[in-house]
């Protein structure tokens, strides 16, 4: 039996544990790389108190607040508060208890215990007091903590036993945790000790290892270091009959909750001191000062893709391993602006800022100048064949970093044309190339010095990229084009032929091609014939100005810009540049995938450099980020759980159950899903599919409303896939089936009954009419009239339902369809303008959950009798779908769409909705496109949707007209 006195303990440790804890390299990733991500009142959660974190199976994250329960999909939280319904007795939520059913315990103050599952909830008798954690055994009792109370369990239901008897094991004590072990027995963390709980007997376990009376506030079974005990002094463990501190630095520390994740390493919540995590005798923490919301950690959890999110008592915060990872300043950068980066070796590199240079190895980062001096500013690098690195700066020429320490070489007294070097190169005859913003120097292995300018065939002066293809030439890149030197002297290569390009900002060669970055996308260059070959807009890339390009080893091209990082396929950026396929899916990396800076640098070289072991580094405006190609192809391949949150039916609210039967005469269904991935939740793509009434895939973009009208009776299945961009599309798992009933004449055996009854009819007139041919001729041509006119008017009717909005009278999607086709064919023939809105009220499903989804059709049919009054010739108006309506504008100046746009805007913010509800106001975010902007009509439908994207993201009621 080992003894420890805490008190004790922390003063002999505390100096060592500072000085050596918190400098080690740990194998798992240093919490300071974690992304983060918070949410507090402001961002929709009901408090910022987060007394518990659950996620039930289907994947959706549960929060317990005092005021309520917040259930999140990873756009929005919907709240659960006190009701008949739910059970729960009081918004003060305690504890949140998921099991493998899909089910969650829900427990707090005034006792209230309800179970969730599946859309059902399930009430279960409260508790005489403050429910502070739940447990639900492997035998089937539900075992319950009460504050100030102690501990009761009820057996599990059966014929022979109440479920509602409450049997008592300990009392008189607030309880705060319990806890089934591997062996069945039950732990119970409280505030005078932690006690084994049996049936007849209870055991206070700390009083034999000298530990009575501590406050304990939670206990966790780990997979090594057996039971952790978290205590108002310290963390102990309990093993094999033995106590021990988890860590001497812990002693005396108030530990309030505990969570082991995925690679058994412990994460402990502190009463003051934020959170740490304990990783093989080393602790990391994480405070207010790195972005915790609050020092106060009241819940940790790891969710199913091994984020970790942390309740605290000011906001929650998610850690996730984002597949970059930056060094700045604050990671002891000599300099945050980074314009060049290159390999040392294996397990090094060399950053270049306007600051100075940074050596990184190992995770570390440090000042690269044994020898510092006065700051230098680097724009490049070059290797030098006989050891260290050759070092282009802004203001000192050409110095030479070797075995720590940087010297002067060249520069402008000495031979340069100008002391700013923004390309080197040492080629593969020992010359050495120096490319400055006044001309290209050769120096060769003998040390003669030559000067290469415009008069010697070179496109510009200023000389921004260097290299030497697989046949020896070497190749300059300026601000005005491209230049190679051949036997002939130099080449200009012509790259303005493709769309104008003219900055070549950086080189990649590999046998037989050189691709060049420019400012008009990726350029091939094909050694062979010459050809160029063009990988930018017109191929799907949203960008034009690239500054480098590096290819990753396997089968990645990576691209810099000043709009993220992207990675291209390199068998696809070929058969773009060949001309045998039009478009090239990519990946975009920006600030949510772990970059301090979106803005990549250029304009000097290297500004990105791949490595031999698969790590890619690249040079931002905020640090140097690096990314190991070899993982980031598992970056999106995790299963997203897809859930149907409500379908709807004429505005009437379903059970999302998998089969629903829909009365006669439904005319509009809606489905709400949502992709519960969490991890860059606001990217996830969807596609539906309504088999029965669509063949293939539609295509939602980020849209998780699917609404269908006009549906003929009959059976279908509702099918919804996700994916992260660009990645696979995950299996439609979950098939949900309605049946719309048909009306009696729509029934078959009706329709068939009427067919034949007509025949008969038919054949009774015939006969008749041989007999009396004359007398009935006039009568027989009549019917035969009317029931041609009656044909034509079902026809007509038919036509009008097929394109009219059948709740507000406007026309439908299909045609606005047509509208916009026709009309954008005819403006870009007659070169007049067209202008497409799509309008989004704001807020539709708060407006839906607050007043009800009547109130929201009535607020849908106000907007569009609001948008008649302006529909005209020169102006279409359209129900899109759900809250969404379109305007096609036609002969409207583009300089005067924002100010006509926002007066609509303005009219129905400051309409008069009383009718309505009283108070009731509603807004509109708008995004704006013009037909001249884009190719094809769905090009326009793309663009006045990423504006209205746009719109909403920077904070709705607003017109947001799209620009380049």
């Amino acid at each position: 039996m080992t003894l420890i006195n805490p008190q004790k303990v922390m003063p002999l440790w505390l100096g060592i544990v500072l000085i050596c804890t918190f400098n080690v390299a740990h194998a798992n990733t240093p919490v300071a790389d974690y992304f983060k991500d918070t949410w507090s009142t402001q961002e929709g959660l009901p408090h910022n108190s987060i007394n518990a974190i659950a996620q039930t199976s289907d994947g959706y994250l549960w929060f317990a607040t005092w005021e309520g329960v917040a259930r999140y999909n990873g756009r929005d939280f919907r709240f659960f508060e006190r009701s008949a319904k739910t059970g729960i007795l009081d918004s003060g939520i305690r504890t949140l208890i998921s099991d493998d059913n899909n089910g969650l315990w829900v427990a707090g103050a005034r006792g209230g215990i309800t179970y969730h599952q599946d859309d059902h909830w399930q009430p279960q008798p409260a508790a005489r007091g403050m429910v502070n954690h739940l447990l639900k055994d492997r035998s089937g009792n539900v075992w319950v903590a009460v504050e100030g109370l102690g501990v009761f369990y009820r057996p599990k239901p059966s014929i022979d036993v109440d479920s509602t008897e409450e049997v008592w094991v300990l009392k008189n004590l607030s309880v705060y945790r319990l806890l089934e072990d591997t062996k069945g027995q039950i732990w119970a963390a409280t505030d005078n000790g932690l006690f084994k709980l049996n049936r007849d007997n209870t055991q206070e376990v700390l009083a034999q290892y000298g530990l009575s009376k501590l406050h304990i506030y939670s206990i966790l079974e780990t997979q090594n270091t057996g039971l952790l005990v978290a205590t108002n002094r310290g963390a102990y463990t309990i093993k094999d009959d033995k106590i021990s501190l988890l860590h001497p630095s812990l002693a005396g520390e108030a530990i309030t909750t505990l969570m082991e994740d995925d690679e058994k390493d412990l994460w402990l919540g502190t009463v003051s001191k934020g959170v740490m995590r304990f990783d093989k005798g080393h602790i990391e923490t994480l405070n207010t000062q790195s972005g915790l919301p609050n020092n106060r950690v009241l819940s940790i959890l790891q969710d199913l893709e091994g984020s970790i999110w942390i309740g605290t008592n000011g906001g929650l915060m998610r850690l996730r391993k984002a597949p970059f990872t930056t060094w700045t300043k604050k990671r002891a950068l000599v300099g945050d602006y980074v314009r060049s980066v290159i390999d040392v070796d294996a397990e090094s590199v060399l950053v270049g800022s306007s600051e100075g240079l940074s050596l990184i190895r190992n995770n570390t980062a440090h000042e690269a100048r044994l020898n510092s001096g006065s700051p230098i500013s680097v724009l490049s690098f070059a290797k030098r064949r006989e050891g260290g690195i050759w070092v282009g700066t802004y203001l000192n020429g050409l110095m030479l970093w070797k075995d720590n320490q940087l010297s002067h070489y060249l520069n402008y007294v000495s031979g340069l044309p100008s002391d700013e070097v923004r390309a080197i190169l040492e080629d593969s005859h020992n010359n050495l190339w120096i490319g400055t913003t006044n001309g290209l120097v050769q120096k060769t292995a003998s040390g003669q010095q030559r000067l290469f300018t415009r008069d010697d065939g070179l496109p510009d002066n200023y000389i921004m990229a260097l290299t030497e293809d697989d046949q020896g030439q070497i190749w300059v890149g300026t601000g005005v084009g491209v230049a190679k030197l051949t036997s002939n002297g130099f080449e200009i290569v012509p790259i303005n032929s493709q769309e104008g390009a003219e900055y070549a900002f950086g080189f990649w060669v590999e046998p037989g091609y050189v691709w060049i970055a420019t400012d008009r996308g990726l350029i091939r260059y094909s050694q062979e014939d010459g050809q160029l070959g063009l990988v930018g807009r017109r191929s799907g890339l949203p960008i034009d100005k690239l500054f480098q390009v590096i290819y990753d080893g396997t089968n990645g091209l990576w691209l810099t810009s000043n709009r993220g990082i992207w990675r291209v396929d390199y068998h696809a950026a070929h058969a773009v540049a060949d001309g045998r396929q039009n478009k090239i899916a990519f990946e975009h990396f920006s600030e949510s995938d772990g970059l301090a800076s979106a803005q990549a640098n250029g304009g000097s070289n290297p500004a990105a450099v791949a490595m031999d072991n698969g790590k890619l580094w690249f040079a931002t405006a905020k640090g140097v980020a690096m990314v190991n190609s070899s993982t980031i192809s598992q970056k999106n391949t995790a299963h997203l759980p897809i859930t149907i949150e409500s379908i709807s039916a004429d505005g009437h609210v379903l059970l999302a159950n998998k089969k629903n039967v829909l009365p006669a005469g439904t005319n509009r269904v809606v489905f709400n899903y949502a992709g519960l991935g969490y991890v860059m939740s606001s990217r996830i793509e969807y596609r539906t599919r309504l088999v029965g009434f669509e063949s293939t895939w539609a295509s939602r973009g980020k849209n998780t409303i699917a609404e269908y009208t006009n549906l003929a009776p009959g059976q279908y299945q509702f099918l919804v896939s996700a994916r992260y961009p660009y990645s696979d599309w995950n299996s439609a798992d979950q098939i949900y089936e309605i049946t719309i009933l048909p009306h009696f004449w729509q029934r078959l055996e009706v329709q068939i009954g009427v067919a034949l009854l007509i025949l008969i009819i038919l054949a009774g007139s015939l006969r008749w009419r041989f007999k009396q041919l004359q007398k009935n001729e006039l009568r027989l041509q009549a019917l035969v009239e009317k029931q041609t006119y009656d044909l034509r008017q079902q026809s007509e009717d038919f036509q009008r339902q097929a394109n009219e909005d059948e709740l507000t009278g406007l026309p439908n999607r299909r045609a606005f369809d047509l509208w916009l086709s026709e009309g954008f064919v005819q403006a870009k023939q007659q070169q007049t303008s067209l202008i497409l809105v799509i309008m989004d009220i704001d807020h539709f499903k708060k407006i839906n959950d607050h007043y009800s989804h009547l109130v929201g059709d009535q607020a849908i049919k106000s907007l569009a009798a609001q948008l008649q009054l302006i529909a005209s010739q020169q102006v279409h108006v359209a129900r899109w779908g759900g809250e969404e309506f379109t305007l096609v504008i036609e002969g409207v100046d583009d300089i005067n769409i924002a100010a006509h746009c926002d007066n609509i805007r303005q009219s129905i913010e400051t309409f008069d909705y009383s009718n309505i509800a009283t108070d009731f106001k509603m807004t509109v975010s708008m995004g704006v496109a013009f037909a001249h902007s884009v190719e094809s009509y769905q090009g326009l439908l793309r663009l006045a949707d990423q504006a209205l994207y746009r719109a909403k993201k920077q904070g709705r009621n607003r017109v947001e007209i799209w620009q380049e």
